[in-house]
């Protein structure tokens, strides 16, 4: 054989070596139901940044100093417990502001901000939405058109403490009692240590001399435990306005799970979309008389059916590559420890990322503790019906609260309770009346559905986006894992509960929710009795947002 021919087949093997690793590589990446798909490194699933050091070392590291001085963390300790001794308390039924005078307490909320942060309240731009909704603008050197703003969100209010539950709390609810390890006190963690810190956050980079390129943005809500709509709007509407769609460069806001370990992994869980959520209210009405001469099924009989039929007919629970989880537990294949549980679910993810064989409820039924991610739930909140012992009830009342899987609308659960309950109504010889039907009708038996609120799931924001990078590398610079000699693994995750995000999303795609903390015992008893933080926990949290600061800056004016 010729030197020539050599060459020759040196060149075709080598060709033929290179498709054939291509096509070994496409078969692979093809059979994703293969334990070996979700191999730690056989597939670019849950690639973690590296930790992102902002370039503005100097500034970063008077923010370090700052907050790991003993010193100061008693000053933010004071400052948390300080806000926590407002009693700014939103409830169900507040009328508009101006007219109800429950909604005055708010104004002892900025009072204490314009007098805790004066250095803050004199560099940015204090604007108000609808009174009590509060906006500080620190405007960069750059236009929002070269550089979008960044924007963090908190809110003002707290959960309502029932008076009879005052004497089941440790420390009185609105003391902010810090015990040397826990502060304790409504809003601790829900959510005025959040506000705290991103205002705190600021203050330090002013003082710093940090003079940013890209505008910083914080803004308060007044009424996010309720329904936001009196504050949460009014404050996206202003926003809206000043900047347009998808005028924001990325939005933060309160987490349900933060820091936090699962299958025996430290993971950062950054919720990136919201369930949807619906108020259904069910009546039945019918003729009333004396109870000596009742009827075979009163209104109560037919609620009671109804009620019945909606749970035995419940939403089924379905894992797919649309709700973040699935996300989650790739992350968790791939960089959790191996346990009997994962390699289950490993085992079953290619097969439900293409809905084979059922996969999905499979996969779900697998993680059973955590199907409420996986599922519409239901809850019949409210029932009520009958007046007196010895009457016929005419009318009977059930309010079901419903929160939406990421896979579903609210169209689609207003269709399955008309399938559900129509039937149930021909049965009895009753009308019906469904959602939106206007149509009145002449009989006094009667069952009607309508809506008191009603919200989509949210829109899914981007993992791979600058944004999410920036993020991420953010919490692998300045967290740390809960198990000591782990990386902390940074994973999209689904926030179950609704936050003033919901009326945020045409202004960016890059919505997330984190609280950089470890957040336990049912989110630190939030909306429950002994609410409390981590002492030492919550004063890192200003140096995560004044980190996330000053990466998100360094990006600013990139193209």
């Amino acid at each position: 054989m010729s030197r020539l021919q050599n060459i020759c087949y040196a060149i075709l093997f080598a060709t033929l070596a290179i498709y054939h690793k291509q096509i070994i590589g496409f078969l692979t990446l093809s059979r994703t139901s293969s334990l070996e798909t979700y191999n730690h490194g056989s597939l670019d699933v849950c690639l973690q940044p590296d930790p992102l050091i902002p370039s503005n070392k100097r500034t970063e590291q008077y923010v370090k100093d700052k907050v790991e001085s003993a010193a100061y963390q008693r000053e933010i300790i004071n400052k948390l417990s300080g806000i926590i001794q407002i009693p700014s308390e939103s409830y169900d039924e507040l009328g508009p502001i101006g007219q109800d005078e429950r909604w005055n307490i708010f104004f002892q909320i900025e009072d204490y901000i314009k007098q805790t942060y004066p250095r803050v309240l004199s560099t940015v731009q204090l604007d108000h939405a609808n009174t009590h909704g509060l906006i500080l603008t620190w405007k960069g050197s750059l236009p929002p058109e070269e550089a979008k703003p960044i924007l963090m969100l908190a809110h003002q209010d707290v959960v309502p403490v029932l008076a009879d539950a005052v004497q089941d709390w440790t420390h009185p609810p609105y003391d902010g009692h810090f015990d040397g390890e826990l502060i304790w006190g409504r809003g601790a963690t829900d959510d005025k240590g959040y506000m705290i810190s991103i205002l705190e956050s600021v203050d330090l980079l002013i003082k710093s001399g940090f003079e940013p390129k890209r505008t910083i943005i914080l803004a308060f809500g007044c009424d996010e435990e309720i329904t936001g709509e009196n504050c949460g709007r009014p404050i996206s509407d202003f926003l809206f306005e000043r900047y347009g769609r998808d005028g924001i460069y990325i939005i933060m806001d309160e987490g349900s799970m933060g820091v936090q370990t699962e299958f025996n992994q430290s993971f950062a869980m950054v919720s990136v979309a919201e369930k949807g959520y619906l108020d259904a209210t069910i009546n039945v009405t019918a003729a009333g008389g004396h109870a000596s001469n009742p009827p075979e099924h009163n209104a109560i009989g037919v609620m009671s059916e109804i009620v019945v039929e909606l749970e035995r007919q419940a939403f089924p629970a379905n894992l797919t590559p649309r709700n973040p989880m699935f996300g989650f537990l790739e992350c968790a294949v791939v960089h959790a420890p191996d346990s009997d549980l994962l390699r289950n679910v490993r085992g079953r993810l290619g097969d439900a990322a293409l809905d084979k064989r059922g996969a999905q409820k499979a996969l779900a039924a697998l993680l059973r503790d955590m199907q409420y991610y996986f599922k519409t739930t239901q809850s019949v909140a409210k029932v009520n019906g009958g007046i007196k012992v010895n009457a016929i009830p005419e009318l009977v009342t059930a309010m079901v609260n419903l929160r939406l899987a990421v896979e579903s609308s609210v169209g689609h659960i207003k269709d399955h309770y008309e399938e559900l309950i129509k039937p149930i109504a021909k049965k009895h010889g009753m009308a019906f009346q469904g959602f939106g039907d206007e149509s009145s009708s002449s009989s006094v038996r009667k069952i009607s559905l309508s809506t008191v609120e009603a919200l989509e799931p949210a829109p899914v924001s981007p993992v791979a986006s600058e944004a999410f990078e920036i993020l991420s590398g953010t919490i692998r610079h300045t967290l740390k894992p809960l198990i000591e000699g782990q990386e902390l693994i940074v994973t999209p995750y689904l926030m179950p509960a609704n936050t003033d995000t919901k009326f945020f999303w045409a202004l960016t795609k890059n919505i997330y929710r984190f609280t950089p903390i470890n957040l336990v015992h049912n989110l630190n008893r939030a909306h429950t009795t002994n609410e409390f933080i981590k002492a030492s926990e919550f004063v890192r949290e200003p140096y995560f947002f004044a980190t996330l600061i000053l990466n998100a800056d360094d990006a600013a004016g990139k193209k």
